[in-house]
């Protein structure tokens, strides 16, 4: 890109090769920086030769490969604003059709995100549209026709679509019609220049090697792709590398402050970035294979976890009250939870039913409040409801907007002073049918844009906080925006969910009790239940077997009836025939004698039998 004052016009002029615009001089505030690399130049040159023939602009690609930032970083390099909007299939031609009037009218660029998700009855008659602009532009007219209103022209006005891939994991899109593809001219962006960027990145957070760091982080990044499971929630891109040199330069600013850096030094700072945001999503064993990646990376270097004195001190005070057990994994997951909610603004936390997700966020909101930080929460099920109901929806007659259950708890959280942390908790299954159209949330615009092109913006003070038991249906779009926490069934102890279990008993007496029934009876049977997988007629979760058994010995009051409600409560999930064998088990660890010893089942505890 290249400026220069027009002597004539007196005007300025910034223009590519050929191509030639006047600078309009819209004040786009202290925004960050793109990195330039070879691929943003490519980008450029398609998207100004694109203007200068009177077509728009399609950047194409993976999600988060850069294509609204290039967009978003030449309209501030041509001193336009730039309005992004995420399109879905609530949006409709006269939506669109208001929006491009204004636009227009006022001479600024609207880059219209995952423009492949509008429905494609509605494709059509939306080209027309863009057809009838681009043909003013081009020839210079003053006005124009839209949508039966006659509309004044300003000729820096310009349409730019980005897209992902239709197929591929991307759920809900559709390829254009031929006729939309020939008013934008497309630029292929499948893969970033991921070493350049981090080495500048790093560099202009206070990193001196940042040369030699970004030759380590970029192969640790591609060797983990390569060799860790292949797991859904698992995303090493661009957005995941931007969210570690964040952190990087974060904890740098800190350090610098106490002593002067040397590589070791700034290497420590990296690991700690890179573990407090990736160590979060790994599986067990993926956990253990990243450390010996990370040691082979970066070899002799000690490192420690990043330290949260006062909220730590405040997790352990909430855990005592509630009763809870004090779980070293469970702490730091919550701990990874409160970093991801400061670096991202939508939050993931995936895992089987029962092993603890709530308890995550439940504990941190408390101890938040004992720390004097007010929250603002709202709590929603998006499956339990349809999808207008959730995200509201148009009135194609009276053309206003009727809020739905997610909008309306926008539109409160931005209300709420910036010093309040506020959730929004959606507690269920993520679906491309509704959690798309957050995309423009989740990623660096912060934005929520209706269909009535009613834009809400929110503050670093806002997270989305999404709880699931699987990611299987969410797009790598999806993926690439979100923290990701994740918790498996190694993750849960056992002993410890026992252990709470029985604090919890009312009668002091039994206690003692049912401590010894537990590592006599209850341990063993578990184990075996857990050995003979193949034998459950559903499947099911550890936790909820666990729990499946606690439920059946509540008011127990003697070794019988515990034995009974072991049998009852772990045998429901078995075929006669097993469950045959899961009572001679825990006849024989209780040595308690069954009153019918040739048809097991058939014996019940009889309390007055038992006095």
């Amino acid at each position: 890109l290249k400026y220069s004052i027009d002597p004539r016009r007196d005007v300025c002029n910034v223009g590519m090769c050929d191509a030639i615009f006047d600078y309009t001089f819209e004040y786009q505030g202290n925004a960050p920086k793109l990195v330039h690399t070879p691929l943003t130049d490519k980008c450029y040159l398609t998207l100004t030769q694109g203007m200068k023939m009177g077509y728009g602009g399609n950047p194409y690609g993976p999600a988060g490969t850069g294509k609204t930032e290039s967009v978003k970083a030449l309209g501030q390099a041509f001193g336009r604003q730039v309005l992004v909007f995420n399109c879905d299939e609530g949006i409709d031609f006269k939506s669109m059709g208001r929006i491009f009037i204004g636009l227009v009218k006022c001479g600024a660029w609207g880059c219209f995100d995952e423009f492949n998700r509008l429905l494609e009855e509605q494709l059509s008659a939306i080209s027309q549209q863009i057809q009838i602009i681009q043909w003013a532009i081009k020839q210079g007219e003053p006005t124009l026709e839209l949508l039966n209103r006659t509309i004044e022209v300003n000729k820096n006005a310009g349409i730019f679509v980005t897209m992902n891939p239709a197929g591929k994991g991307y759920g809900g899109r559709s390829k254009l019609p031929d006729n939309l593809k020939q008013l934008f001219r497309p630029v292929a962006m499948s893969v970033p220049d991921n070493e350049l960027i981090a080495e500048v990145l790093l560099f202009a957070e206070g990193f001196k090697n940042s040369k030699q760091l970004a030759q380590k982080l970029i192969p640790l990044f591609t060797l983990s792709k390569q060799l860790l499971s292949p797991q859904q929630h698992y995303d090493w891109g661009l957005r995941a590398l931007k969210t570690i040199l964040t952190v990087g330069g974060q904890l740098i600013q800190k350090e610098k402050l106490k002593r002067d850096l040397k590589f070791n030094d700034e290497a420590l700072i990296l690991i700690k970035a890179i573990r407090i945001n990736t160590m979060s999503k790994l599986t067990f064993g993926d956990s253990k294979k990243f450390e010996f990646l990370l040691n082979d990376m970066f070899p002799g270097i000690k490192v420690e976890d990043i330290v949260y004195e006062n909220l730590e001190k405040a997790i352990h005070e909430t855990i005592t009250e509630l009763n809870l057990e004090n779980n070293p994994k469970q702490l730091s997951k919550m701990l990874q939870f409160h970093e991801a909610t400061k670096q991202r603004m939508g939050v993931v936390i995936v895992g089987p039913s029962g092993c603890g997700k709530s308890t995550i966020w439940k504990v941190l909101r408390k101890s938040y409040e004992k720390l004097s930080i007010p929250m603002s929460l709202h709590v929603m099920n998006p499956k339990s409801m349809p999808r207008q109901q959730l995200l509201g929806e148009m009135d194609h007659d009276t053309r206003e907007f009727k809020d739905g259950v997610l909008t309306m708890s926008a539109r409160k959280v931005v209300k709420e002073p910036p010093e309040t942390k506020c959730w929004i908790i959606c507690d269920g299954d993520i679906d491309p049918e509704w959690i798309e159209s957050l995309n423009s949330v989740l990623d660096d615009n912060h934005l929520l844009t209706l269909p009535n092109g009613e834009r809400i913006s929110f503050g670093d003070n806002v997270n989305f906080i999404f709880e699931s038991d699987n990611l299987k249906f969410a797009s790598p779009a999806t993926v690439s925006r979100m923290g990701m926490i994740f918790l498996s069934e190694e993750d849960v102890n056992v002993s410890r969910l026992i252990h709470t279990w029985v604090k919890k008993q009312t009668d002091e007496s039994m206690k003692t009790k049912l401590e010894s029934w537990m590592d006599e009876i209850f341990y063993k049977a578990i184990d075996w239940i857990l050995k003979n997988e193949d034998k459950w007629i559903i499947e099911t979760t550890k936790v909820g077997i666990v729990q499946n058994v606690l439920s059946s010995l509540n008011q127990i009051d003697s070794k019988a009836s515990f034995v009974d409600g072991v049998i009852r409560g772990l045998g429901g999930n078995l075929s006669i025939q097993h469950r045959n064998e899961l009572a001679q088990l825990v006849f024989q660890l209780s040595g308690e004698r069954p009153g019918d010893t040739t048809n097991i089942l058939n014996n019940y505890y009889d309390p007055k039998a038992s006095c």
